[in-house]
């Protein structure tokens, strides 16, 4: 089924449960919530939709963000914070996906035991690891128990797979004065070598561990492959009671840069701001193109919103708008169900953007679903509930 975007009016109705209303504009602000727990949030909604206890893996060229888990991690990034009072929907929505996955709330570490059983051979009785699949290959990432699994990034690249290691976090059982106390650092192994280790790998970006004082750090969000290039997320957060997240930014780089003479330097593509959750706002990658698609959209004052884009090239930066009509239309695309040593085939949703280019009709996978109404439109087929985006307080 094909969705158009043009000029269109969106009504949303009012749902019975109104506690998304006292979070100001950030249902997810809730102190303990991270990423990797919207990541096991997601994983047992899956689960729950489906019936199937096995693991899902993705396979895909994104790490760290993309899907369902993208919505909400933008709503953390950008959202205005706001008031909970005495409730805590987040504990909520962790109890709902409890009930049927078993899911953990936040698992910072592992234990000995299951650490051994969970890890490759040879890694040894104190390490875990973080496993992935990409180009087809298996890959595993040893860990120190005290690192966050679910933190884990690795992408596919055409110089090879780029991959960070989660950094040390200290004061986890206080969210609002949790940090790294080492910095975000990206390194590169080669394709068709399993283990994603520092002593085998080149490290080609180290991110500054401080962000103009020592209350502030840098973040980074998520890993994007793009053939020739690399794109991720990065921002920077202070520490404390009052806690402020900068505005993520999306950055390029050329990973063919990253060679014994030569280290690649990020540059910046784009600032992730609000007008990015609007309505079904989303970014597309096209890694074939080397060219990223940004959709979002305006208040036409009628109550129904405008469509705006942006196609970045990522090679230049160079920016240009698109004339003719972009449409969306869900598909379902391949994907593996693990159960163990079992591996099988399967299926899952996906939305594909068209769009034209100088008469070239294109299309690719939507890989961030920015804007706020996927989230709304998840909640409702979840639980029949929809909610009012006019009753959310600021």
């Amino acid at each position: 089924m094909k969705k158009e975007y043009g000029d269109e009016q969106v009504q949303v109705m009012s749902g019975t449960q109104d506690w998304y209303g006292k979070a100001g504009r950030n249902p997810l602000a809730e102190p303990g919530f991270t990423p990797q727990l919207m990541a096991r949030i997601e994983q047992a909604a899956e689960e729950r939709s489906s019936g199937k206890s096995g693991q899902h893996q993705q396979f895909g060229r994104m790490a760290g963000m993309g899907g369902l888990v993208a919505v909400l991690l933008f709503g953390v990034l950008l959202w205005p914070s706001g008031q909970w009072g005495n409730s805590n929907p987040m504990g909520q929505l962790a109890a709902i996906f409890n009930q049927s996955s078993g899911a953990a709330a936040v698992q910072p570490s592992a234990s000995p035991a299951t650490a051994s059983s969970a890890a490759p051979h040879g890694l040894g009785l104190y390490k875990i690891s973080a496993e992935f699949e990409l180009g087809g290959l298996k890959y595993y990432m040893p860990l120190p128990l005290d690192r966050n699994k679910g933190a884990a990034m690795a992408v596919e690249t055409s110089a090879g797979i780029v991959w960070s290691l989660p950094p040390p976090m200290v004061d986890y059982l206080k969210p609002k004065y949790t940090h790294n106390t080492e910095p975000y650092i990206l390194y590169l192994t080669p394709k068709g070598h399993p283990e994603l280790s520092a002593d085998t790998a080149r490290r080609i970006y180290t991110f500054p561990l401080y962000a103009g004082g020592a209350q502030s750090y840098y973040s980074l969000g998520g890993l994007i492959g793009a053939e020739d290039y690399l794109i991720f997320s990065s921002s920077s957060y202070s520490i404390g009671e009052k806690q402020k997240r900068s505005i993520p930014k999306l950055f390029v780089m050329d990973v063919r840069q990253a060679t014994e003479q030569e280290i690649p330097v990020p540059r910046e593509l784009l600032t992730m701001d609000e007008s990015y959750q609007v309505y079904k706002s989303f970014m597309a990658l096209n890694p074939e193109k080397s060219e990223l698609l940004v959709v979002y959209y305006t208040d036409d004052g009628k109550g129904g919103y405008t469509q705006q884009n942006k196609l970045y090239d990522i090679a230049t930066g160079n920016v240009q708008v698109l004339t003719g009509k972009i449409t969306t239309e869900e598909q379902e695309r391949p994907s593996m169900m693990h159960y163990g040593e079992l591996t099988l085939n399967s299926k899952e949703p996906g939305t594909i953007v068209h769009y034209e280019v100088n008469g070239e009709q294109r299309s690719t996978e939507i890989g961030m679903k920015t804007g706020q109404q996927w989230f709304y439109d998840w909640w409702y087929e979840e639980y029949g509930v929809k909610i009012d985006p006019t009753s959310i307080e600021n």
